[in-house]
């Protein structure tokens, strides 16, 4: 009830709407439970093309300076609402957008069609990626948190 209150702007007329279906006689307003309110806000206010916007995003979705880890997970969600289970399309739409000094490392490494040696591919070229940069004096801004240990080890081997 709490919640019903604070819509307001854009969503007032769902709130109106809701109230008057929900309203039984003059006893007021009669909510099942929290979870059937929640369902039906969630429902009302979805995107109207669920599946075709998450397909945009994980078009548009790119690694930048990223760590995989993070490229990854948002992959995963966005393949998933988008219902994609063809394995050659989620390789292929997962290197378009990867480092390419990454995605040259995973590719010496042969992974076969499977989604996820791919992705293990491209964690342990992001790692050679990051112990090169290291043992040739480049400085890497932004690096994954579980190679700080890693490079401690290598830039002090005393």
């Amino acid at each position: 009830m709490f919640m019903l209150y604070h819509i307001d702007k854009k969503a007032l007329v769902w709130r109106t709407e809701f109230m008057t279906a929900h309203t039984v006689s003059e006893q007021g307003i009669h909510l099942r439970t929290m979870k059937n309110f929640l369902a039906a806000l969630d429902s009302a206010f979805q995107p109207f093309d669920m599946e075709g916007d998450a397909l945009w995003q994980l078009h548009t979705l790119k690694q930048l300076s990223r760590p995989v880890d993070e490229y990854v997970s948002k992959f995963r969600v966005f393949a998933t609402c988008a219902g994609l289970t063809d394995v050659s399309q989620l390789i292929h739409l997962f290197r378009q957008d990867l480092d390419p000094n990454i995605a040259i490392q995973a590719i010496q490494r042969g992974p076969n069609n499977n989604l996820q040696a791919w992705i293990e591919a491209e964690k342990q070229g992001e790692e050679i990626i990051c112990m090169e940069r290291i043992y040739l004096g480049g400085k890497q801004t932004k690096r994954p948190n579980r190679l700080l240990a890693k490079e401690k080890y290598y830039m002090n081997p005393n």
